[in-house]
């Protein structure tokens, strides 16, 4: 795993979700591929889950992935699939996550999978992101360097 692909996750908000599910870290770690002591860290806080890792958990527990990471979303992001269009076509989408949408030439350079939409949609800053924000966003997601 790359270091600088890891997301800051809720140790608490993760065991909150697991104890919801009526799952044991075991049983969540049979589900997302790992140990139990990869869950184990994360809930208690000295462990990073990658972003495929914190996706991987919020399929699993039915919650948002920016919930996961202690946002204040109740909206549940997992099992959806998200492409570009759907970004586009969603009403709620914000200003600046649209103009990186509407950028088709963009997209396509930049190879956006589902999850690192799933991600963006997810973020809800009090002042909003421009285009450019959301971009080092991704960069961030990825592990690159924003300057």
């Amino acid at each position: 795993m790359n270091d600088h692909n890891v997301v800051v996750l809720s140790g608490a908000r993760l065991k909150q979700a697991r104890l919801a599910a009526g799952l044991n870290q075991t049983a969540l770690a049979h589900r997302c591929g790992v140990v139990q002591s990869h869950i184990s860290g994360m809930e208690r806080g000295v462990r990073a889950p990658s972003i495929e890792m914190l996706d991987g958990l919020a399929q699993a527990l039915g919650v948002s992935a920016h919930w996961l990471m202690g946002g204040d979303s109740e909206e549940t992001l997992a099992n959806t699939e998200i492409s570009r269009e759907h970004i586009l076509a969603d009403r709620k989408t914000s200003v600046g996550l649209a103009s990186l949408a509407g950028d088709a030439f963009l997209c396509e350079r930049l190879h956006i999978r589902s999850i690192e939409w799933r991600a963006l949609r997810s973020l809800q800053p009090p002042n909003g992101l421009t285009r450019e924000g959301y971009l080092m966003v991704l960069l961030a997601l990825r592990g690159h360097p924003s300057t």
